[in-house]
């Protein structure tokens, strides 16, 4: 897709009020598009969407210009599983990366990994292509928390076991 064909896009979904743009002013006056609250609604009704909770603050402007940096290293890590994954032949699409997914670990405790990533990877000897999960954590900083409902308690956390995938 050519750069003059998103922006006409991204510009359509805007006058739609699906998504708006904020400008960063000390990255060279990069645009930084996120959905508008009634895109987040639309797009919760999708079937691929259903059993997702989205962020309450994914459209609010000021938590998206606070989250810009952070949430760009995110998405280039799970481009780069993408890449990877098609450079082997082997399963892994864009809505197999899941961000800040509530991941329960047991005794009423959960992690809150910047991403989870479902990756099917290729045959080998003994499988027929196991399907991996991992967690992601750009910023080493994972919450531990407790149950749903708990008041949440501060603190890094590591989800338990070798849950990884290679790139």
């Amino acid at each position: 897709m050519r750069i003059e064909q998103t922006r006409r896009r991204l510009a359509r979904l805007r006058a739609e009020g699906l998504i708006d743009r904020i400008t960063l002013p000390q990255a060279g006056r990069t645009r930084v598009w996120f959905p508008t609250p009634y895109g987040v609604q639309l797009a919760s009704e999708w079937p691929e969407m259903r059993g997702h909770r989205p962020s309450r603050t994914v459209s609010d402007p000021t938590a998206v210009r606070l989250n810009a940096g952070h949430a760009l290293t995110v998405t280039e890590t799970a481009l780069a599983f993408l890449e990877d994954a098609r450079r082997r032949g082997e399963l892994c699409r864009p809505l197999d990366w899941l961000t800040e997914v509530y991941h329960p670990i047991g005794s009423g405790e959960a992690v809150i990994p910047d991403a989870l990533l479902y990756y099917e990877r290729g045959p080998a000897d003994d499988d027929n292509g196991a399907m991996l999960r991992a967690f992601v954590d750009r910023g080493g900083d994972a919450c531990r928390q407790p149950r749903r409902g708990a008041p949440r308690r501060g603190g890094a956390g590591r989800p338990p076991g070798p849950a990884r995938a290679t790139a």
